[in-house]
């Protein structure tokens, strides 16, 4: 029988090899690249120093019809408006103990330190405790109550960002229940939940363009030049009526969808699916450029991209090969990734120079633990939460079927 390797697969240096060096950070997250993606893929970024950390996020203002007098006095406008967001960081603990006769019994394998081997396993099992939660994690919280803190992973910042709205067939203003953050040229998506029935006029899935009158209150056009134009001081009536005409003001609940999040509707996704995220990010100054998902969506990913086309036959090897892993499309070019963490219902296209882990304690080991019987006890420890620095450059189809 082969001995047990001192090294992961990955060949990253293990704990025995480091000997007593206080932060593990690099060995957790090279541990092993397969099983540990987001921990391998996302960059490092400035350690945080408080356990809810936060940033602010700007996007560009639409672009305008921008003609002046060539002798006029300046008009300063206020500046753009920021979005205020945060995430918590995750206290993580991995621990174990090993008997004294644990210790002493003979070993099959080389330098029979069942302590040692214990150890590396635990650095393993901690690394992909800390991807699961990049992974995995829907919510962020702090701690409470007897309630340990949550980081939100990637999906906490890939959820639809929508608010509720209604529509006026007689003046064809569309009003959201709050604050809608939107500037004239913005676009937007309508969708309609349970038997809500959107307005004659406006179609799901497809987006428009908004002419502001106030924090809630709106016209839709059919496109950015026409939203721009007509809230120009010098629009015409012909401008002005370019509008979008409600026929029916609809009904049910109805929300207007802010980000780039594409719901499948619990059946296969498609490869239109696919370009309509693709479209989102890019209109909103995007480009990302990694397509995280299962095993399956990975199957049916390189089904629907190749088509009907030729599998590809080495006839010397005699293999044959059906596997796509790049898709160029109109709105840039995307690489599927599997995760094995990743659960069959979402896919999430990331901008990956967006995202950043934020370690509040770095992996380590802690120290000094007293002997209190015939044992002895070993802890990591990390604190880590993850930075999505702008989420809307990243898009993600969600509600696939499962099965």
């Amino acid at each position: 029988m082969a001995s047990l390797k001192e090294t992961s697969t990955s060949q990253s240096v293990t704990y025995e090899a480091v000997g007593l060096k206080d932060d593990y950070s690099d060995i957790i997250t090279n541990i092993d690249p397969e099983h540990n993606f987001f921990l391998s893929e996302f960059a490092q970024g400035k350690d945080a120093t408080q356990l809810r950390f936060s940033w602010f996020t700007e996007n560009l203002k639409p672009p305008r019809q921008n003609a002046h007098l060539e002798m006029e006095d300046y008009v300063t406008a206020k500046v753009g408006s920021t979005e205020r967001r945060e995430n918590t960081c995750q206290f993580f603990l991995t621990s174990g103990k090993v008997s004294e006769a644990q210790q002493k019994t003979a070993k099959w394998y080389a330098n029979g330190d069942e302590f040692k081997r214990q150890k590396q396993l635990a650095f393993e099992q901690h690394a992909r405790d800390l991807e699961y939660a990049l992974t995995t994690n829907k919510v962020s919280r702090l701690e409470s109550g007897g309630v340990p803190a949550l980081m939100g992973g990637v999906p906490f910042f890939m959820q639809e960002e929508s608010v509720a709205v209604t529509f006026n067939a007689t003046t064809d203003v569309v009003t959201s229940a709050s604050a809608h953050g939107l500037l004239t040229g913005d676009f937007v998506y309508f969708l309609g939940e349970g038997s809500a029935t959107l307005p004659t006029g406006i179609s799901a899935g497809v987006e428009y363009y908004i002419r502001k009158l106030s924090d809630t209150t709106f016209e839709l056009y059919p496109s950015m030049e026409t939203a721009i134009t007509a809230d120009q001081a010098d629009a015409t009536q012909a401008d002005l009526a370019k509008h979008i005409a409600l026929g029916t003001a609809g009904s049910g609940t109805i929300n207007m969808l802010k980000n780039n999040i594409i719901d499948a509707e619990n059946a296969e996704y498609t490869e239109d699916q696919i370009n309509d995220v693709m479209e989102m990010c890019y209109k909103r100054g995007g480009n990302p450029t990694l397509a995280v998902m299962s095993g399956r969506n990975k199957r049916r990913f390189s089904k629907i991209i190749t088509g009907q086309a030729t599998k590809r036959r080495d006839q010397k090897d005699k293999t044959v090969t059906n596997v796509t892993d790049t898709y160029i499309s109109d709105f840039g070019t995307i690489t599927a990734k599997v995760h094995r963490q990743y659960a069959n219902d979402r896919i999430d296209m990331l901008d990956m120079s967006l995202w950043e882990i934020k370690y509040f304690t770095r992996p380590h080991e802690v120290t000094n633990l007293p002997k209190k019987g015939s044992y002895d006890e070993f802890v990591l420890a990390s604190c880590m939460g993850l930075q999505g620095t702008q989420p809307k450059a990243s898009g993600s189809i969600v509600n696939i079927k499962m099965a």
